[in-house]
């Protein structure tokens, strides 16, 4: 059997890379991104219901407590895009969309670029809300990007 130029260096690859890089989750020739869903609903009202997924990978369905951060973490892919997609219910609401879809802004609608790598939504009574960061200084705010409705 004869191995072909690319195989023998993709085995070399492997072979000089330390095990735990090659154990941990850590983006190898990539940018690691990470999403985060707050749940900032009032404590009175009926439990958040979430359910995010990409076209590789399936979230499932999660309850955040109030203020508990549903997050994950994935690598930037070497090609191609990724995009993850959530759909929310709450108090006979419902809503879904994109949560991310582009590596500088988040989502490709924001016109603020993203310089940390990651998105955070905070679901509110009145809707959903992406935190911005601001490109003069360090801190950052929460924008009201949509409604429930």
């Amino acid at each position: 059997m004869t191995l072909s130029f690319i195989n023998i260096i993709f085995l070399l690859l492997i072979l000089v890379t330390p095990p735990y890089l090659l154990l941990a989750k850590k983006c190898f020739l990539s940018n690691k991104y990470e999403v985060h869903v707050i749940n900032n609903l009032t404590s009175d009202c009926p439990h958040l219901k979430i359910h995010c997924a990409s076209k590789n990978d399936d979230l499932g369905y999660h309850y955040p407590a109030i203020y508990e951060d549903f997050n994950w973490s994935f690598c930037q892919p070497v090609f191609g895009k990724t995009l993850y997609f959530c759909h929310f219910w709450w108090n006979l609401k419902e809503k879904s969309f994109i949560v991310f879809n582009d590596y500088q802004f988040c989502v490709s609608d924001s016109t603020i670029p993203n310089p940390k790598n990651n998105c955070k939504w905070e679901v509110r009574p009145d809707g959903f809300y992406l935190e911005i960061h601001n490109t003069t200084g360090a801190s950052s705010y929460m924008y009201h990007y949509l409604d429930w409705s």
